[in-house]
């Protein structure tokens, strides 16, 4: 074994060589190194002179006696003596003639599984070389044994396969290391896919460089743990090709071919980045990754074998033929390399050329060979040892495949480039949050800025206000004080006047004494009167004295206060105004600068902002186009609705291969029809494009969704477009669709194109995990329309067809809506039904018959079988074909056999045995019949 393992998290599935990682569409790959070439390492030579880990080593087991061998009394001592501690065995063909030979290992039929493994197969695992793991024999010898057998309940009954990729798995390096496997069948000379089925006549090509052979297109697959090796191979066992023979109940019928690749981690120091340039040593470091790649096959070969013996009859013969041409083919190569033949027909067979590196290549080759007891198979057990003698001359030459691991130095290299990147993304945003604060600062800046001078010029035009007042204030005090002085002077001159008159009227009494008594009284009046005047005249020269004191006081304190206001606030506004222009000038001078670049960059942004605006509208207008071009073809399409929903109902298939409900024109004219509508459908489809026509599933109008439907049913039929649809969410669509919509049509064309779809395997699970099935049972429920009830039944029977999905089909209601869909009474209708129970019936039979599920089918708990055997002749020629085969893969499983013997189902099965129109179907009905003992004693 040359093999290393890594449990990885999921399965990967790769063709050919595993692919490089794509990396960042803006960082450079740098120049690599040149590979280092392969290194041979010389092997240590035996004591016989030929090196013995070169030389292909031969073991011989031999098969417990078996009821066969016990059974015929002659033979009970054999024909084989074994003498394992002296690695020889005696072939004796009577009691006075025997020869002995020498292997490099001989097993007793008591060797356990584990020593066989350990001596045949451990000893070449690790160590970088290819190695090669065969089991040769007869029919019935325990090959598949030896190499295949799982023991999943039973670890010491595991075989090389299991146990080799345990060991690899537990030696192996989780984080550096890999190991994937190939799983293939030789089978009628064609190279089949046993973990991907549907890959048939798989090419092998030879490098003629190197001779390397390898199978591209084969399936290989990444093992994480050995719960997945167990389930890779029991899908493998599942696939590949067995029959019962009277030599062997379980005779394998291909050559099984068990690939293990396997990938090493190692560091050497390159000596070729001397010459690399400046600055690449970081990429390159001296201890560059070492690859140690490495192949392992297990190869389990089907058993030679005669058709008097085997009893093999039909296309088994055709089998047994092509079996014993390839190991023919085998054995000549075997001989001619043996003899040291200058050619070696290598290219005369499969087989050979497959294995052309295991003898006279590069890799370690062991061969076990195992033979059976019994003197009857005298002739077949030399053969097979005379195989193992000469394949014991034949020396390898194995060599060690080194190379530099470029991939991972690529995904060191997209690390740090996108280490590298990360950072630098980091840093913008840092400088873009820096910048945004500033902005942010400046902003606030401003703002106070503008409050502090709004606030300056409130308090200035305050003061200008009261300065105005005070002024005005004065200028009235002024006036009052004018108006005061002018009544002063008026009293003065009247004061005046009236002592002119007082000294007018004393000359009047000097001059007439006479008249004093008479002026006496006037005298006194005008006394009186001037007393008040005097009086009034110090009133007012005390009331202007103390106003004009108060006047002073005033415009004291208007100056000062004017002074004193004005001084202080001009200067605490020339303080704080050289204060915050020193703060924020400079800071404005740095701010502009980068305002000029974010201002420069929001340009550019605009203007792709702009020139995308303008491509949306032209893809808005190129849109509007295609819905106007789709509405006018929707009128060509609409004369053509009757003849395309048959058309689409022929287009549901069956993904098991059971049966098919091919659409078949009845006439020249409907031919033409379908090809019109397929060319409409066509042109439509390259005009508008696929997501176009899934936008339109969402319109409003119901009859262009009618039309979109239609046209996604129609390309789901072609396997090519299946893959777009699910990919653009075509399935989602369509369940979306089924599950809203209340129009009989849309469910009766949605319907065929979930049918369509469910003719992918892949696509199967992704329909039962978002719901299909329920959909699908609750439209079958809902309506009675014989169409639409035809595409729920061909969409639930291709799923039938997958028992992976039986469980979750049962529980949500499929089984049952396909059931149900029988009142219609509708021929078309019930062909899918009885096509659906056919493919339920038979992928059950063969997981049970594998032994991955055990218990009553089913359908049986559905009561599927009580219209079987009521319906079974009632109907067409294909539907009975159906439901013929169905009642008989129900009849394989021993635990249906009471359900059957009740519902009267042996006579139903007499039947088919004799009546059936196909020989399958009555070979399957008599080997029911006759291997359960239930059955056998109900006929009896």
């Amino acid at each position: 074994m040359a093999a290393t393992g890594r449990a990885s998290v999921r399965p990967v599935e790769r063709h050919g060589a595993p692919p490089r990682p794509a990396g960042r569409s803006r960082s450079v790959a740098p120049r690599r190194p040149s590979p280092s070439p392969s290194r041979a390492r010389p092997a240590a030579a035996d004591n016989d002179g030929v090196s013995d880990s070169c030389r292909v080593r031969v073991a011989v087991r031999l098969r417990p006696k078996n009821s066969d061998d016990l059974a015929h009394g002659a033979d009970f001592d054999g024909c084989v003596e074994l003498q394992p501690e002296c690695k020889k065995l005696k072939l004796k063909k009577n009691n006075w003639s025997c020869e002995s030979y020498k292997f490099d290992e001989v097993f007793s039929e008591n060797a356990s599984q584990k020593r066989v493994y350990e001596v045949v197969a451990k000893p070449s695992v690790l160590e970088g070389y290819n190695g090669t793991v065969m089991a040769y024999g007869q029919t019935g010898t325990g090959k598949t044994y030896t190499v295949g057998r799982l023991g999943k309940d039973d670890p010491s009954e595991r075989g090389i396969m299991v146990r080799a990729l345990e060991h690899i798995l537990s030696v192996m390096s989780l984080e550096t290391d890999s190991v994937a496997i190939s799983f293939l069948q030789l089978y009628l000379e064609s190279v089949q896919d046993l973990l991907a089925p549907e890959k048939t006549n798989i090419p092998i090509v030879e490098d003629p460089k190197t001779g390397e052979v390898s199978l591209p297109g084969a399936a290989i697959v990444e093992i994480r743990d050995l719960e997945h090796v167990f389930q890779l191979l029991q899908i493998g066992e599942m696939n590949r090709h067995a029959a019962n023979t009277k030599m062997n109940t379980e005779s394998s019928r291909s050559h099984a071919i068990l690939i293990v690749h396997i990938q090493r981690s190692l560091r050497i120091k390159d000596e070729s980045n001397t010459s690399l340039p400046n600055g690449t040593n970081d990429l390159f470091p001296d201890n560059l990754p070492l690859v140690l790649k490495s192949k392992l096959l297990i190869v389990d070969l089907a058993g030679s074998e005669r058709i008097d013996k085997s009893g093999s009859e039909g296309h088994m013969i055709e089998e047994a033929k092509f079996i014993n041409l390839s190991l023919t083919s085998l054995g000549k190569c075997i001989n001619a390399l043996a003899e040291n033949s200058p050619h070696i027909p290598t290219r005369d067979s499969k087989l050979t050329r497959i294995l052309r590196d295991s003898f006279g290549g590069t890799a370690r080759t062991s061969l076990i060979v195992t033979i059976g007891p019994s003197s009857r198979h005298f002739s077949e057990t030399s053969s097979t040892i005379m195989f193992g003698q000469r394949a014991m001359k034949i020396v390898n030459t194995i060599r060690i495949k080194e190379e530099v691991d470029y991939e991972s130095l690529y995904k060191k290299v997209e690390r740090e480039v996108d280490h590298l990147t990360s950072e630098m993304e980091r840093q913008q945003k840092l400088k873009n949050s820096e910048k945004m604060q500033l902005e942010k600062k400046l902003k606030e800046s401003e703002a106070s800025l503008n409050d502090l001078k709004v606030t300056s010029n409130m308090q200035i035009e305050n003061m200008v206000m009261e300065k105005r007042e005070m002024e005005s204030t004065i200028k009235r005090l002024m006036l009052d004080l004018e108006k005061e002085k002018g009544k002063n002077n008026l009293l003065s001159q009247q004061i005046i006047h009236l002592e002119t008159s007082l000294d007018d009227n004393k000359q009047k009494q000097l001059e007439n004494i006479s008249n004093t008594n008479i002026l006496a009284d006037t005298t006194k009046s005008h006394e009186k009167k001037i007393r008040e005047l005097l009086r009034q005249l110090e009133d007012e020269r005390s009331c202007s004295a103390s106003m004009n004191d108060h006047l002073n006081v005033l415009q004291q304190q208007l100056s000062d206060a004017q002074n004193c206001f004005q001084e202080n606030i001009a200067c605490e506004l020339e303080k704080q105004l050289s204060r915050t222009t020193e703060e924020f000038g400079s800071q404005i001078r740095s701010l502009e600068e980068k305002i000029a670049e974010v201002i420069s960059e929001k340009d550019l942004v605009y203007e792709e902002l702009k020139s995308m605006q303008e491509r949306m509208q032209q893809v808005i207008r190129h849109k509007q186009g295609l819905e106007d071009e789709i509405l006018r073809l929707k009128q060509s399409l609409a004369d053509n609705c009757t003849e395309e929903s048959k058309a689409l109902s022929g287009i549901v298939r069956s993904g098991s291969g059971l049966g098919s409900v091919a659409f078949m024109s009845k006439s020249g004219k409907s031919r033409e029809l379908l090809s019109s509508q397929r060319s409409n459908i066509s042109k439509i489809f390259e005009e508008v494009g696929l997501p176009n026509v899934l936008a339109l599933l969402k319109s409003d109008e119901l009859e262009v969704q009618i039309h979109a439907v239609k046209v996604i049913a129609n390309l789901a039929a072609e396997d090519i477009n299946q893959e777009k649809i699910v990919e653009e969410g075509g399935l989602d669509a369509l369940l979306s669709l089924l599950e809203t919509s209340e129009n009989t049509t849309i469910h009766r064309v949605t319907a065929g194109a979930i049918a369509n779809l469910a003719m992918n395997g892949s696509n199967q699970g992704l329909i039962m995990n978002k719901g299909g099935a329920r959909l699908l049972a609750n439209i079958a429920s809902k309506t009675d329309d014989p169409q639409t009830l035809r595409m729920v039944a061909g969409a639930l029977a291709n799923l039938c067809g997958n028992e992976k999905l039986h469980v979750m089909l049962k529980q949500d209601g499929g089984i049952k809506a396909l059931l149900g869909m029988f009142r219609t009474g509708h021929n078309e209708v019930i062909a899918q039904i009885a096509r659906g129970m056919a493919n339920f019936a038979k992928c059950e039979s063969r997981v049970i018959s594998q032994g991955h599920r055990k218990g009553r089918s089913l359908l049986i708990e559905e009561g599927v079988l009580n219209w079987m055997v009521a319906n079974s002749s009632a109907f067409s020629a294909s539907t009975r074909r159906h439901i013929e085969l169905a009642f008989c893969h129900l009849a394989q499983n021993e635990d249906n056999a009471r359900d059957i013997i009740l519902t009267g189902g042996i006579k139903e099965l007499l039947r088919i045995s004799r009546e059936s129109s196909r020989d399958d179907t009555r070979n399957l009905a008599k080997k029911a019949l006759n291997s359960n003992p239930a059955f056998f004693k109900e006929i009896q």
